[in-house]
């Protein structure tokens, strides 16, 4: 039996009017044949046939269906996941009559093309994969303070007022709770407007305060302790689930700190984050087949227990993508969701990065062009 599990799942839209289900059907999905969700994975393409005075429609399948449930689902991914899910009424052959319920539309557009049919023309190996069995008393003890320490003291040299502070060894104040709470750092450029750097991945303080009716009183409190502007950026090690480990942080009492601070506070956490990895990964070196393809993103059809048991610790990929006819890739995978099919998984992940290859992402691009050429 088949099982989906949504590490990051996709937000959706819900259509039950009858009107526009009827039109949604006859834009999206008639034009081109659809996917049906099967529980034996055999992925059958559907297309639709006709509609009937009493608002039924006719499918016709391109492969068998077992059909143990009269609910079901066919999707199509073109420019966004839109699935619309139905019950079977009748089932003949390769055709199906089916009621339409309900169709979920994915709240983002597609970025990129996804590129189908690739078994056999691209695979992945060389797996850098995280070790099963982790000792959390050493990632989280003495050695990698001490390792993290001496980091932070090489980079910030310049920083001299700037900590680090083992999360474990001090009580957290509300500030350094929040910004492990959101995973984000926090940038406030002034305590007396409590505005934060207006920077992508920076949580704003501002906001949260005002939800909770706080706001005046702790811009008093950071008046009071002489703050002008304050940073605060979280270590979370993550192995098994995200936990706190230590944060960076600076305060100044005049004026704001100089942005460039994140980059170096972002500098400690990779090099740090790259030495706890290389203590506790190792590569498994087989071949997995990749299903499908886009700029962002990939899957892998994963039938090796190493692999899929590393995930469930760390769900995270560093492999090498052989396309057929070209030189291997070296690419860095987040697992956004894990597909069981009983021997096997379909890993569907979003790329990271490119592994010391700054043409990485150029490359690739070349590569998936190529593929469809053959």
């Amino acid at each position: 039996m088949t099982q989906l599990r949504d590490l990051k799942p996709r937000i959706w839209k819900s259509v039950t009017e009858k009107e526009l289900i009827d039109k949604l059907i006859i834009e999206k999905f008639s034009k081109e044949a659809g996917i049906i969700k099967a529980k034996d994975n055999s992925r059958p393409r559907a297309k639709f046939i006709s509609k009937k005075p009493n608002g039924l429609y006719v499918i016709k399948l391109d492969a068998n269906l077992d059909i143990e449930d009269p609910s079901a689902s066919i999707y199509t991914t073109k420019e966004k996941q839109i699935e619309l899910n139905f019950k079977i009424v009748q089932a003949k052959d390769d055709l199906l009559l089916i009621d339409p319920i309900s169709i979920h539309i994915a709240e983002h557009d597609r970025r990129s093309k996804r590129i189908t049919d690739l078994l056999g023309k691209v695979t992945g190996g060389n797996f850098l994969i995280t070790k099963e069995n982790l000792d959390e008393s050493k990632i989280f003890g003495v050695s990698s303070l001490v390792l993290i320490q001496d980091i932070h003291k090489r980079l910030l040299h310049d920083f001299p007022n700037s900590k680090i502070i083992l999360a474990s060894q001090t009580s957290l104040s509300d500030e350094v709770e929040s910004t492990f709470r959101n995973k984000k750092p926090i940038f406030i450029t002034d305590t007396k407007s409590m505005t934060s750097l207006d920077s992508e991945g920076i949580h704003d303080l501002k906001d949260e305060y005002e939800e909770e009716m706080v706001l005046e009183d702790k811009i008093a409190e950071f008046k009071s302790k002489k703050i002008s502007s304050f940073v605060i950026y979280p270590i979370i090690i993550p192995f098994g689930p995200n936990r706190p480990f230590a944060f960076l942080t600076l305060e100044n009492d005049v004026g704001s700190i100089p942005e460039s601070i994140l980059g170096l506070y972002k500098e400690v956490e990779s090099t740090f984050m790259a030495r706890i990895m290389d203590s506790n990964t190792y590569t498994v070196d087989v071949k997995q087949n990749i299903i499908n393809a886009s700029l962002q993103g990939l899957a892998i059809e994963v039938n090796d227990p190493r692999i899929r048991n590393a995930i469930s610790v760390k769900p995270v990929l560093t492999l090498d993508l052989n396309f057929k006819m070209q030189a291997p890739i070296r690419i860095a995978l987040e697992v956004r969701h894990i597909f069981n099919a009983g021997e096997y998984d379909i890993i569907g992940c979003e790329i990271v990065g490119f592994s010391g290859d700054p043409e990485g992402l150029k490359k690739y691009k070349s590569y998936l062009e190529f593929i469809q050429t053959i």
